[in-house]
């Protein structure tokens, strides 16, 4: 399972929604990698919108585009060499600026490599990891310790977090000490009030990954968000 979000012609999206308004309004932090690439590029071109370009960037990612040259750059579809000679100068700005750069969390198994270490003794831990709107990863709290088996915060305490460290997306993610990995009634509904309070703020719950003895269940994965 990876996270994807699947780009939209850019007459489809109101006014606000459009990259530079967005970055305008809400700042850069909320911008996905593909929007932050629209923002630089400027325009689309003959048969390509700018946001459909800048999604094919960021499919790509930072490591493959470093790899290509400029003329097999300018071969991705509505790139060109214009588009291209801004795309290796980017590049190189970042690579020259790299260090200490925030991993992206594109798939619920870097999860788990994350949250799992951090879980100790026989109760259940409710974690929030906040993710920039290009998904990097900005923090991991642990915002609720319960019993055995049954773990609750209200909405405000999960939050706090996010909004706190200038988040967009979230991640859920508990434990079950019994081993099953499987969502009970009481996960699926304290999932859905989370994602619709984070609603109301304008925040994306992105996943929620329940830890089971060696495994995982991620509701992205299953289709429950």
């Amino acid at each position: 399972m990876v996270y994807k979000r699947k780009p939209k012609p850019v007459r489809e999206f109101p006014k606000e929604l459009l990259p530079r308004e967005k970055l305008q309004k809400f700042g850069a932090e909320r911008l996905t990698e593909g929007e932050l690439w629209a923002v630089i590029l400027g325009s689309g071109t003959k048969g390509f919108s700018v946001l459909e370009i800048g999604e094919t960037l960021a499919e790509l990612g930072f490591e493959k585009l470093t790899q290509m040259g400029l003329e097999e750059l300018s071969k991705i579809p509505g790139v060109g060499r214009v588009k291209a000679l801004t795309v290796k100068a980017v590049l190189e700005l970042c690579r020259r600026n790299q260090k200490g750069e925030k991993p992206k969390i594109t798939s619920p198994s870097q999860v788990e490599e994350i949250v799992r270490p951090l879980i100790k003794g026989r109760k259940e831990h409710l974690f929030v990891l906040t993710l920039s709107g290009s998904q990097r990863l900005l923090s991991v709290d642990l915002v609720a310790l319960g019993h055995l088996n049954a773990v609750y915060a209200p909405p405000r305490e999960v939050l706090h977090p996010v909004v706190a460290n200038g988040g967009y997306f979230f991640i859920l993610v508990h434990n079950h000490p019994d081993g099953s990995s499987e969502p009970s009634a009481e996960d699926i509904e304290f999932t859905e009030r989370i994602k619709e309070s984070a609603q109301l703020l304008g925040l994306e719950l992105l996943d929620h990954v329940i830890l089971g003895e060696g495994g995982y269940y991620s509701f992205k994965a299953q289709g429950l968000l």
